[in-house]
């Protein structure tokens, strides 16, 4: 399966994919059933809502493997874009922008079967942080008031845009 990405859209794939394994490699080094960051409490939530210390077991035996596997598909994410050649562009970028900048052509990227499974997962813990990020209730209402709110929430939605065509593109 193939997919275009315009330069954009690539950098903020890569962005959210790097920040997100760094949120991941820091959860590694503390304890995780005491986690004060709402976003890992939702990608890793307790399987025991009811018995902290079944919760806990549980955890000592899973989380490590659980974030081992959620970096490895974030890592995914960011090789199926290209890393090594963006960092290479990104080094040689130049300080301001000009309209030239904005000529680059799509990225087309091509995706196995095993890739578009870590796509699939990486968008969805994106959208989760976000959410979290955003406080979005249940009901879907964002009650982040803060300036960055609705740019949060556009890239929020976008995620779930990408999500939804890939979703529809294997499913056909």
């Amino acid at each position: 399966m193939t997919a275009q990405f315009e330069p954009a859209e690539v950098g903020l794939l890569r962005m959210a994919a790097r920040q997100l394994i760094e949120l991941l490699e820091a959860a590694e080094s503390h304890a995780l059933g005491t986690s004060v960051d709402p976003a890992l409490r939702r990608l890793l939530p307790d399987a025991y809502t009811d018995d902290p210390e079944a919760a806990a077991e549980f955890r000592r035996f899973t989380a490590g493997d659980l974030l081992e596997r959620k970096v490895r598909n974030a890592r995914v994410v960011i090789a199926t874009l290209g890393e090594e050649l963006a960092d290479e562009i990104a080094d040689d970028a130049p300080e301001t922008l000009n309209d030239d900048d904005f000529d680059e052509p799509a990225t087309t990227i091509t995706l196995d079967r095993d890739d578009v499974q870590s796509w699939l997962r990486t968008l969805t813990d994106l959208r989760l942080t976000l959410a979290e990020r955003l406080e979005i209730s249940p009901d879907g209402v964002v009650h982040l008031a803060e300036d960055e709110a609705p740019f949060l929430h556009g890239i929020y939605e976008w995620l779930g845009m990408v999500q939804e065509s890939l979703v529809y593109a294997i499913d056909v």
